[in-house]
């Protein structure tokens, strides 16, 4: 089964926020919120290394993920 971007964070119990503090640990760089956000909305801008990410801290695979619009 294929989630977007936001379904996997909801599937996984987090918020915009949360998930953005887990990347944040993940990259060991600051990840905001809104950026988080701006790659839910556009999935189809989400670099890979940022979809390994999202990914890894929501425990799915990439190929569970769908990076692009509905």
């Amino acid at each position: 089964m294929a989630f977007t971007l936001k379904a996997a964070r909801v599937n996984a119990g987090l918020t915009q926020a949360q998930a953005a503090e887990k990347l944040t640990d993940y990259f060991g760089m600051a990840i905001s919120r809104q950026r988080v956000m701006k790659y839910e909305a556009n999935p189809e801008e989400t670099p890979i290394g940022f979809a390994k990410g999202f990914a890894d801290i929501y425990g799915l695979s990439v190929s569970d993920i769908v990076f692009s619009r509905p």
